[in-house]
């Protein structure tokens, strides 16, 4: 059976992609489950805005940064609801 596979990140490569977002003043913190060994589960990233930043604006920044890398990728933003790509 040919199935595609599917595109999956390291925590290395998400480590590395978040905390360019945090140097660049876009996010003050992130918090993942990829370091956790359920690597089986799509992608949750919970990420603290840097103040005064729109939340749909870091929302959109975090899923363009790390859909590329992982093919399931849900964000949240503070206390909102997840938003899922």
């Amino acid at each position: 059976m040919n199935q595609e596979a599917r595109k999956m990140a390291s925590w290395g490569d998400i480590n590395a992609a978040l905390n360019r977002l945090v140097r660049e003043g876009v996010i003050a913190g992130f918090k993942t489950n990829r370091g956790d060994k359920s690597l089986d589960s799509s992608l949750h990233v919970n990420v603290t805005p840097a103040p005064n930043d729109d939340v749909d604006t870091v929302r959109d920044r975090i899923l363009s940064v790390l859909t590329p890398l992982d093919d399931e990728v849900t964000v949240t933003v503070g206390a909102e609801e997840p938003a899922r790509a």
